[in-house]
C-alpha cells in the first residue's frame, strides 16, 4: 500500500508537469519574497519518469513476495489447532494493515493535493507577468497578496489557538514558562510550620491558580489576533477599492482582466492556505500537551 500512495503522488507530478512547459523552469528566492509564492519542489521530467519505473518494479517484486508468503501461511495454517479459515485470517491481516495505514495515507492525500494547489498558484502568477502589468500594478498585487498571506497565517494561529482551548491543550513554550512559576511554590509548601491541610489547600489553589493564568494568557492572544485581523480586512479593502479607481480612470492600462487575475490568484491563495490550515488543526495537537489538572 505505501508504494500504491508512492506512485499516486509521482503519477500527479507526471501529470502536472507534462501539461506545464514552464515546469522545469527556476524561480529566484527574492522573485518567490516579492509574490508571496511557494517554492515548490519540480522535479526534472526524466526523473519522474525514472521513480515511475522504479516503484512499478518494487510493487512487482512485493507482489510476488507477499504471493509467496499468502501461500506459505495456507500451508501452514492446515497443520493449526485450532483450525482456522486461512481466507478469513489472509482478510484480517489485510484490514489491520490498511487501519494502520491510514494516517499515511491522509498525509499522501494532503501532499497530493498541495501539489496541485501550489502549481495552480503558479501557473496564475505567470498568467499575471504575461499581461504585462505596470510597476504600478505589479506592487499593488505584490502588496494585495502579502496582506492577503499575512491575514491567512494569522487566521491559522487563531483557529489553533482556538482549538488548543477547547480542547485544553497548551502550546508548550506556555505550559513550560509558566510551569516555572511552581518552583517557587514548591518551595513554600515545604515548609514544615504547615500543617498537611493547609498545605493541600495551598497547593490545589496555586494549581487552579496556574491553570486560569495559562487560559487567561491565550484569550488576551486570541484578542489580539481578532485585532489584527480587522486590520488586515480594511487594508485589503483600500488596496481593493485602489485597484478599482484605476480601473475607472484607465481601464486600458488598468484593465478588468489584469484585475481579475489578481483577484484569482488571491483567491487561489486563499483556498491554498484554508488546506494547509485544516491539515494541522488535524494534526497539531498530536504535540499539544493536555492540561494537567491534578
Amino acid at each position: 500500500y505505501y508504494k500504491d500512495f508512492q506512485e499516486k503522488l509521482w503519477q500527479e507530478y507526471h501529470n502536472i508537469s507534462s501539461q506545464d512547459n514552464n515546469w522545469e523552469s527556476k524561480i529566484t528566492k527574492q522573485f518567490a519574497r516579492q509574490n508571496s509564492l511557494h517554492q515548490i519542489y519540480r522535479p526534472k521530467k526524466s526523473y519522474i519518469q525514472q521513480r515511475l519505473a522504479t516503484i512499478a518494479k518494487q510493487k512487482l517484486r512485493l507482489g510476488k513476495e507477499l504471493q509467496e508468503h499468502l501461500a506459505k501461511l495456507l500451508n501452514d495454517i492446515v497443520h493449526w489447532q485450532p483450525s482456522i479459515d486461512g481466507t478469513l485470517l489472509s482478510y484480517a491481516i489485510n484490514e489491520c494493515v490498511l487501519h494502520n495505514q491510514k494516517k499515511l495515507k491522509q498525509e499522501f492525500q494532503y501532499k497530493t493535493e498541495m501539489i496541485k494547489l501550489d502549481c495552480n498558484d503558479h501557473q496564475l502568477l505567470r498568467k499575471f507577468y504575461e499581461l504585462k502589468p505596470n510597476e504600478e500594478l505589479i506592487q499593488l498585487a505584490q502588496h494585495l497578496w502579502q496582506i492577503t498571506a499575512d491575514e491567512q497565517k494569522t487566521k491559522e494561529q487563531q483557529q489553533i489557538l482556538e482549538q488548543r482551548i477547547y480542547l485544553k491543550r497548551l502550546p508548550p513554550e506556555t505550559d513550560q514558562m509558566i510551569d516555572q512559576l511552581l518552583n517557587d511554590n514548591r518551595t513554600t509548601l515545604s515548609n514544615l510550620f504547615l500543617d498537611p491541610d493547609q498545605r493541600a489547600n495551598f497547593a490545589s489553589r496555586c494549581s487552579k491558580t496556574i491553570i486560569q493564568c495559562k487560559f487567561n494568557l491565550m484569550i488576551v492572544e486570541l484578542d489580539e489576533f481578532a485585532i489584527v485581523t480587522h486590520r488586515y480586512n480594511l487594508t485589503l479593502n483600500n488596496l481593493k477599492e485602489k485597484l478599482l479607481n484605476l480601473n475607472k480612470q484607465n481601464p486600458h492600462i488598468y484593465t478588468s482582466l489584469l484585475l481579475n487575475v489578481i483577484e484569482e490568484r488571491r483567491q487561489a491563495m486563499i483556498q491554498r492556505f484554508i488546506r494547509i490550515r485544516q491539515h494541522k488543526l488535524k494534526t497539531f495537537f498530536d504535540q499539544a500537551p493536555t492540561v494537567d489538572n491534578n
